[in-house]
C-alpha cells in the first residue's frame, strides 16, 4: 500500500496542504494514519481527492461533494438540492410584507387567535420586525379576501388552506419520489453526476416530472371540483325535496 506524508499527497493529487486540512475539517477526508507525530496518508486518501477535485471542477459545491462522500445512499435530487433549482420557474411569485393593518384590509378584523390561524396554516410567517408578516403567496391572500367578502369565515379558510395545502404536498411527493426511483433504477442507488450532462440529465427529468405533475394535478383537481359540485349540489337539492315532502304531508 502506497503511504504519503501531507506534502507528497498534495503534490500527487494536484492540491494544496492546505486545502487538504480543510478537507478534513469538514469530514470529507478520513483522519490520516499516525506513526508519532508524523501523519500518514494513503491510496483511499488520494482517491477522495481525486473525486473532489472533479466534482470542484463540474461545479458542485463543497456541501454537495460533503453529502456525496459521507451519505453514499443519498438520492441526487437532494445532494444536489434539486428543489432549489427547479423552484424558480413555477413557484417564484410575490411574497410581499404587510402590516398587520394592511392584513385586516384584505382579510377583515384581526384578533391575536385569527392572526395565530394564519401563521399556523403557512398563510403567513412573523419577521424580525414587529407587526409585519411576509404572505406565503399574494394570490392566496387575495383568494381568501374574496372569500372573506363573500361572507366565509377567516378561520374556516385557514383551516381549508392548511388540510388543502397537505394534500397538495402529498402529491407533489409522489411526483419527485417517482423522479428519484427512475434515477436510482437507471443509474442504480447512490449514483454520483461525473459531468455537466449527467446534472443536465438529472434536473431535465426533475423538471419533466414537475411539469407533469403540475398539469396532471390542474386536470385532476378541475375534475374532482366539479365532482365535489354536483356532489354538493345534489345533497342540497335532496334536502329541499325532503323538507318540501315533509312540509307536504304535514300541511
Amino acid at each position: 500500500m502506497t503511504e504519503y506524508r501531507i506534502d507528497d499527497l498534495a503534490r500527487v493529487s494536484g492540491t494544496t496542504t492546505r486545502n487538504i486540512r480543510g478537507y478534513q475539517e469538514r469530514g470529507l477526508l478520513p483522519q490520516p494514519l499516525r506513526r508519532g507525530r508524523v501523519a500518514i496518508y494513503t491510496e483511499k486518501h488520494l482517491r477522495n481527492l481525486k473525486a473532489i477535485n472533479k466534482l470542484l471542477s463540474s461545479g458542485f459545491t463543497l456541501k454537495h461533494i460533503a453529502t456525496f462522500l459521507t451519505n453514499p445512499g443519498a438520492r441526487i435530487g437532494d445532494a444536489l438540492e434539486l428543489n432549489e433549482i427547479l423552484d424558480e420557474p413555477w413557484s417564484a411569485t410575490e411574497r410581499p410584507l404587510l402590516r398587520r393593518d394592511e392584513l385586516e384590509e384584505r382579510l377583515g378584523p384581526l384578533d391575536d387567535a385569527a392572526l395565530a390561524g394564519l401563521i399556523a396554516a403557512g398563510i403567513v410567517t412573523e419577521t424580525v420586525e414587529d407587526g409585519v408578516y411576509e404572505a406565503a403567496d399574494s394570490r392566496i391572500i387575495g383568494n381568501l379576501g374574496r372569500l372573506v367578502d363573500r361572507g366565509m369565515e377567516l378561520a374556516v379558510l385557514a383551516d381549508v388552506h392548511q388540510r388543502f395545502a397537505q394534500k397538495v404536498t402529498e402529491a407533489a411527493e409522489v411526483f419527485m419520489t417517482a423522479a428519484h426511483e427512475e434515477v436510482d433504477r437507471r443509474r442504480g442507488p447512490g449514483w454520483l453526476p461525473e459531468s455537466d450532462d449527467d446534472v443536465a440529465w438529472a434536473v431535465s427529468l426533475f423538471g419533466a416530472m414537475r411539469r407533469a405533475g403540475t398539469e396532471n394535478a390542474h386536470a385532476a383537481l378541475d375534475r374532482a371540483l366539479d365532482a365535489a359540485l354536483d356532489s354538493e349540489l345534489r345533497a342540497h337539492q335532496n334536502a329541499v325535496d325532503h323538507r318540501a315532502s315533509t312540509d307536504e304531508a304535514a300541511g
